[in-house]
C-alpha cells in the first residue's frame, strides 16, 4: 500500500511538471473589474506586457466593470481552472464585497486561487482647503464636537471609500454621515466646495485637486508615508489607529494546478523587483509588493475578516 501511494504521489508530480512546460499553449486573459482607464487598468495593461514577455504568449486584459468588482470576479471564478483566465482582484471585490452584498456569488477564498499580491496604493484622507483643520488629529477634534454636521463623501455605498469612511467612525467614535456619490471626481469636488467635510479616497483622483490647491490632504492611511506625497503624516502619525491600504492581486480559479500558480507567481515577483517597472506603475501611485501564494491567502483571508466586521458594524450595505 505504501508503495502504491508512493507511486501516485510521483505520478501527479510529474503530471503536474508536464502541465507547468506545457502552459501557456494559448494568449492569456487578465479580466480587470473596472472601467477602462481606472488605475487597476492601467496596472494590468503594464503586468501584462511584461508576463507576455516571460511567458511566450499574448496576455490580453479585459475590462468587466460592475457591482464593486464583483461581475468580473464572479465571471473568472466560474472560468476553468486551467490558468488561461486570471483576474486582477483588489480590495473591494475580494475583501469588502463579501459584508457589503448579503448575496456574494463567490468567496475570495474558496473560490480563487492566491496568486500573487502585485501592488499597494495608500488613500488619501482630505478635506477643503478653506476647512479650518490643518492635519488629522484637529480634523478628529473638530468632528467630535461638530458631531452628525459632518459628512463624508465616497464613491458610492459599499466601495472602498465608503467602508474607510465607517471604519474611521468606529475607530475614532465619530458620527460622520455618509453622503455617496455615483462619480468619484464629483465627491471630490463637493468637498473641495466645503458641500461635504472630508473623503478618504484612493490617491490618483485626489491629486488634481491636491496640486490645484483646493483639497488639503491631512494623511494617508497606509502604515508609512506615500511616496507622492512625503510630507503628508499617516494617520497613525496623527494618534489615529487607522489603516486601510488599497491592494490589487492576482487571482485563478479554485483548482488551477499549482505548478501554473507558482510559476506566474515567480514571473511577477521577478517583474515586481524590476526598479524600471516600478517607476512604471509608480504613475498609478502604486508600490509592488511581492508575496508567496500561501501569504496572498493569509493576507485575503484578514482582509476579509477586518472588513466584514466593519460592515456589520456600521451596517454599510452596497445598492
Amino acid at each position: 500500500m505504501k508503495k502504491r501511494n508512493l507511486l501516485l504521489v510521483a505520478l501527479a508530480l510529474v503530471a503536474g511538471g508536464a502541465w507547468a512546460q506545457a502552459w501557456p499553449a494559448k494568449p492569456v486573459k487578465i479580466v480587470v473589474p473596472s472601467a477602462a482607464g481606472s488605475a487597476p487598468d492601467i496596472l494590468t495593461r503594464l503586468l501584462g506586457i511584461e508576463l507576455q514577455k516571460r511567458l511566450g504568449q499574448p496576455v490580453v486584459a479585459e475590462n468587466k466593470p460592475g457591482a464593486g468588482g464583483a461581475l468580473g470576479a464572479d465571471q473568472v471564478a466560474k472560468s476553468p481552472a486551467d490558468g488561461y483566465t486570471l483576474v486582477l482582484g483588489n480590495i473591494g471585490s475580494h475583501a469588502m464585497n463579501v459584508g457589503v452584498y448579503p448575496k456574494l456569488p463567490y468567496s475570495p477564498v474558496k473560490d480563487f486561487e492566491s496568486v500573487a499580491l502585485v501592488a499597494t496604493t495608500p488613500s488619501l484622507m482630505s478635506v477643503s482647503a478653506d476647512l479650518p483643520v490643518k492635519n488629522a488629529r484637529e480634523f478628529i477634534d473638530y468632528a467630535r464636537k461638530e458631531g452628525e454636521k459632518i459628512t463624508f463623501s465616497s464613491g458610492g455605498n459599499g466601495s472602498s471609500s465608503h467602508l474607510a469612511g465607517e471604519y474611521l467612525n468606529l475607530i475614532a467614535g465619530l458620527k460622520m454621515r455618509h453622503v455617496p456619490y455615483k462619480d468619484v471626481q464629483q465627491a471630490l469636488g463637493d468637498v473641495a466646495a466645503q458641500r461635504v467635510s472630508v473623503m478618504i479616497s484612493n490617491m490618483p483622483p485626489a491629486m488634481a485637486l491636491v496640486r490645484a490647491g483646493k483639497l488639503r490632504p491631512l494623511a494617508v492611511t497606509t502604515a508609512a508615508r506615500a511616496r507622492a506625497l512625503p510630507d503628508v503624516p499617516t494617520l497613525a502619525e496623527g494618534g489615529v489607529q487607522f489603516e486601510q491600504t488599497v491592494w490589487f492581486g492576482l487571482f485563478a480559479p479554485a483548482g488551477t494546478p499549482a505548478a501554473v500558480v507558482e510559476r506566474l507567481n515567480r514571473e511577477v515577483a521577478d517583474i515586481l523587483k524590476d526598479p524600471a517597472f516600478g517607476e512604471k506603475i509608480a504613475a498609478t501611485g502604486a508600490t509592488p509588493v511581492t508575496s508567496s501564494p500561501a501569504e496572498m491567502k493569509a493576507f485575503v483571508t484578514a482582509e476579509v475578516d477586518k472588513w466584514v466586521r466593519v460592515a456589520r458594524e456600521s451596517g454599510a450595505k452596497a445598492d
